[in-house]
């Protein structure tokens, strides 16, 4: 569903968490463009914590994206929720600029 508000686009992200286990998940980003996805990937690949972040299109034709991420130590999706929340700030911040 999409609202318009203040000239800007928002949308619920409807995402299905997947596979997980100590060292590995795997998020779907349900009929979402690479926007998040790779954005969410460049962040998270950053992190001295992450072995391995890849986005993944399994077909052209389907609209989702599945974001993989392995981790040395730690929690895989403690690292996509802050990742997460740093690409928000980003956008916060951005938002407050073009004002």
């Amino acid at each position: 569903m999409k609202d318009i508000k203040r000239g800007v686009f928002m949308q619920d992200i409807k995402v299905e968490i997947g596979d997980k286990d100590k060292h590995e998940a795997k998020i779907t980003f349900i009929d979402e463009d690479i926007s998040m996805a790779h954005g969410l990937r460049e962040l998270i690949i950053d992190d001295e914590n992450v072995e391995f972040a890849a986005v993944q299109k399994e077909h052209p034709e389907i609209t989702s994206l599945i974001l993989i991420i392995r981790v040395k130590r730690g929690n895989p999706i403690s690292v996509i929720e802050k990742a997460a929340a740093k690409l928000a700030k980003m956008a916060k911040d951005l938002r407050k600029t073009v004002k």
